[in-house]
């Protein structure tokens, strides 16, 4: 006779461990200060149990996942197929390949957190289409700008186009990977809608 087993006895659900994408220059390397602070970044995220999800290439996106990685992380980059020349850098743990710029930015948006370090042209777009969605969808996720070079940035950006407090009040700065650990958590338990349906 067969052992009965009761139907309604489940396996308790696997918590998802949240992801937290960075962004940053691709140019800078280990002798320049920047590049510590996101390695230390990356060693923060990790302790904190966060995924970290990469551009998956050198520079600051490197010392992320390395820092990450040399503490047990989780690592998972974006990489980009037809850049033949360069190569994702070796703490990814996962890759999730891109054909176009559009893919890209869609795995950035599904992360629950971002942190923008000091970049360039490819970081600050990044910024502004996770800042953009939040706006414009009325729901925000923790953006964190961690770096002296955002403050005037955003100044010159609050200045000269058109953004309102609200807007504003999207974006959190730091000044060091702890605060930038700090802002990160405070976002995720303040999970805020500012205002009743998209608007530009």
């Amino acid at each position: 006779m067969s052992e009965h087993i009761p139907v309604n006895e489940q396996e308790p659900a696997v918590k998802r461990q949240l992801e937290v994408g960075v962004m940053g220059s691709a140019r800078l390397t280990a002798d320049d200060e920047r590049w510590m602070q996101a390695h230390e970044l990356g060693e923060l995220l990790a302790r904190a149990g966060f995924v970290v999800v990469t551009g998956g290439y050198g520079g600051l996106m490197a010392a992320v996942s390395r820092g990450a990685h040399e503490q047990g992380g989780s690592v998972i980059g974006l990489p980009m197929q037809h850049w033949e020349s360069i190569k994702p850098n070796q703490w990814n743990a996962g890759l999730r390949w891109s054909t176009d710029y559009g893919t890209r930015i869609n795995h950035i948006l599904h992360c629950d957190a971002l942190i923008a370090l000091p970049g360039g042209v490819g970081t600050l777009s990044e910024m502004a289409m996770v800042w953009a969605a939040s706006q414009t969808e009325g729901r925000s996720v923790p953006l964190v700008l961690l770096g002296d070079c955002w403050p005037p940035l955003i100044e010159a950006i609050r200045e000269h186009l058109v953004v309102s407090d609200a807007d504003l009040h999207l974006l959190r700065f730091a000044t060091s990977p702890e605060a930038a650990i700090q802002e990160i958590q405070a976002g995720l338990q303040d999970q805020t809608w500012i205002g009743q349906g998209p608007r530009g």
